[in-house]
C-alpha cells in the first residue's frame, strides 16, 4: 500500500515542517526546518537517475544517513545510539524502532515527492512480530518487480547508513525476538545461525521461568 503524503513544504529557502520522532514510540515529535543547502546535500545522492534499482537503493542508504545528520542539528537525535537505550535515560534524543521507522519513512517520502526516486515507491512501514516483541522499519517497493525492500536504521547509530534487505529476508527471524540484525547473514551465515539459536534457547529458558513451566 502506498504511504500517505507528507505535508512538509519546499521553498527556495529550504524545507519546513519536517516531522521528527524521538524518545520511544514517537513520544516527542518536533517539526524542523532545514536550509536549501542542507536539503541539496541529501538530495545530491539521488538527483542523477540511478542505472538500476540496486544502485538506487545504495544511493537511498546514503541520502537517509545524511538526513539523519541534518535532523540531528535541530533535535537531540544526534545522541541516538544503535538499538534501544534504557527508556529511563536522562537525556532526550534516543530512538526506538518506531521512531526510526517513522523518521526513515519521512525521509523517503521527501525524496519521492521531489521526484528523486525513479525505481521505487514508498509504501507503508514494514512490521514483524514474535512471541516476546515486535519491530518496525521503513519500506520501499521496487517498481518493475514489485519486490518489497526494508530500510532499517534501528541497528545503526545516528547518521550511519541504514540496512536495506528484501522483506522476506528481514522477516525471517527466530521465534522469540524480532530485535535481530538479520543483515549479518550476508557475511557470516553459519555464525549468525549459531548466535540466533543460542539467543532463542536463552530467551526460551527465561520465558519458562517467568511462566513457571517445567
Amino acid at each position: 500500500m502506498p504511504s500517505a503524503t507528507l505535508n512538509a513544504t519546499v521553498s527556495s529557502k529550504g524545507i519546513d515542517a519536517i516531522p521528527i520522532c524521538m524518545d520511544f514510540g514517537c513520544k516527542v515529535k518536533k517539526n524542523i526546518s532545514i536550509t536549501q543547502e542542507e536539503w541539496v546535500g541529501a538530495a545530491n545522492w539521488l538527483v542523477n537517475k540511478a542505472p538500476s534499482p540496486e544502485h538506487e537503493r545504495e544511493k537511498i542508504r546514503r541520502a537517509v544517513g545524511w538526513m539523519e545528520v541534518v535532523a540531528g542539528r535541530y533535535t537531540p537525535t544526534h545522541k541516538d545510539v544503535a538499538g534501544n537505550y534504557d527508556e529511563n535515560s536522562t537525556f532526550p534524543g534516543q530512538l526506538d524502532c518506531i521512531d526510526e521507522s517513522l523518521n526513515t519513512t519521512t525521509y523517503l517520502k521527501l525524496f519521492a515527492q521531489n521526484s528523486l526516486l525513479h525505481h521505487h515507491h514508498v509504501v507503508e512501514r514494514a512490521f514483524r512480530r514474535t512471541v516476546l516483541d515486535q519491530h518496525w522499519a521503513g519500506q520501499l517497493q521496487e517498481k518493475q518487480s514489485g519486490q518489497l525492500w526494508v530500510v532499517d536504521s534501528w541497528f545503526q547509530h545516528n547518521g550511519n547508513l541504514p540496512y536495506v534487505q528484501t522483506k522476506e529476508e528481514w522477516i525471517d527471524i527466530p521465534i522469540f525476538t524480532s530485535y535481530v540484525n538479520t543483515f549479518d547473514r550476508d557475511t557470516d551465515e553459519q555464525g549468525w545461525l549459531a548466535r540466533m539459536k543460542e539467543k532463542s534457547r536463552s530467551q526460551y529458558a527465561s520465558l519458562k521461568k517467568i511462566l513457571n513451566l517445567n
